[in-house]
């Protein structure tokens, strides 16, 4: 696509994008920690504020009010909205991740399921899996089953749906707001902050009905040539977790090597030293590199062992020196020879949304596997003589 400059300065110079800017970079917790579509991270943070034990300030106030709503639905097992104000809140439990159900209330009468969904869908009869573990674990209790969602859609499971409730990330909005106007004198000022925040980032970011949202969709009606440029040219999930790989490589003590989309490859200090770099394959003219493809496989990390053609006379002094080890396989290609792979399961996609943090711990607990078995080779080649 043909852009000049001038385009591409008259979106900088725009009011509504200078607002959107500014907006973005005012302080938010939960933007800052990155959870902003993560599915764990909200069932933390509805969890605190639903458990009226906990430290809020808020008391049962949202509990009650969410409980009021799904009691009113004719799903509910037994109840309406009339009577949550029978019951005692206090004693409420709140449980994360008990048998892999996202928010588990336990009341002395009742128990409530949450299945929390922002941007996947319930799979392999989950919902129903929920509703039989309620029923064998709680057989006396009136039990109450949610499917959480942006906009209190329906679930795949059409068996569920006569049990579920449906419900919204919009209602609990609703509700955090109504509760931060007529009970702030009783609130602490850091949770209204924090409820605030939560507010905004699900109204931002989940909801798309902030007045950010608007104001970015009539920017980009306005300058939709120069966007279009921009979103074309923007970081792919492959060269954001490029830094990612080397950063953890490098704190290895490994020393990168060239750079090609969705691999990342490496050496010892030694070997890259010890190596002559007269390879005809890689642009930095390597002739042994590892090398990790975490971009183009099929929901896999492959990492690999990889002399490059160019210098037949080194590649052979490489494989002599390993080919006695378990871990040598024979390479089956002629030019490329990849006498060593381990893979791993891994989904791309599924990991760009969290946040670095936890892209790296996952990343580093799935190479740093494999890395045994890369100083097993490395101290078997370093022994060879230029």
């Amino acid at each position: 696509m043909g852009i000049n400059k001038e385009v591409l300065a008259e979106v900088l110079n725009d009011l509504d994008f200078e607002t959107i800017e500014l907006s973005l970079k005012e302080p938010n917790i939960f933007k800052s920690l990155s959870i902003a579509r993560t599915e764990i991270r909200h069932s933390a943070f509805l969890s605190y504020i639903l458990d009226p034990n906990q430290s809020h300030g808020l008391d049962d106030l949202v509990l009650k009010k969410i409980l009021r709503e799904v009691f009113s639905d004719n799903k509910a097992d037994g109840r309406n909205c009339f009577d949550v104000d029978y019951i005692d809140l206090q004693k409420a439990e709140i449980v994360r991740e008990w048998k892999n159900i996202d928010i588990l209330i336990r009341l002395p009468e009742d128990v409530i399921i949450i299945e929390n969904k922002i941007d996947s869908k319930d799979h392999s009869n989950q919902l129903q899996r929920y509703k039989k573990i309620a029923e064998e674990h709680y057989p006396e209790r009136k039990k109450h089953f949610i499917y959480l969602t942006p906009f209190g859609t329906e679930p795949i499971d059409k068996i569920s749906l006569n049990n579920y409730v449906f419900y919204s990330y919009q209602s609990i909005v609703e509700i955090l707001v109504k509760i931060t106007k007529l009970y702030s004198d009783r609130i602490p000022n850091k949770i209204l902050h924090m409820i605030n925040d939560y507010v905004k980032i699900v109204n931002m970011e989940i909801i798309m009905n902030d007045e950010l949202n608007e104001m970015a969709l009539k920017l980009y009606k306005a300058h939709k040539e120069a966007f279009d440029f921009v979103f074309e040219n923007r970081p792919d999930a492959s060269s954001a977790l490029y830094p990612i790989f080397e950063d953890i490589l490098k704190s290895n003590g490994y020393v990168v090597g060239s750079k090609n989309k969705g691999y990342i490859r490496f050496t010892s200090d030694k070997l890259d030293k010890l190596i002559p770099k007269n390879g005809l394959g890689w642009p930095g003219k390597e002739l042994f590199l590892f090398e990790i493809d975490y971009f183009w496989s099929n929901k896999s990390i492959n990492i690999k062992a990889v002399i490059a053609p160019g210098n037949e006379g080194f590649a052979k002094k490489i494989i002599d020196a390993v080919k006695d080890s378990k871990l040598y396989k024979k390479p089956s290609g002629k030019k490329w020879l990849v006498f060593y792979m381990k893979k791993f399961s891994f989904d791309i996609e599924e990991m760009v949304s969290e946040d670095d943090g936890e892209i790296k711990n996952r990343l580093r607990s799935i190479i740093e596997k494999a890395f045994p078995e890369i100083n097993e080779l490395i101290g078997l080649i370093e022994n060879i003589s230029g």
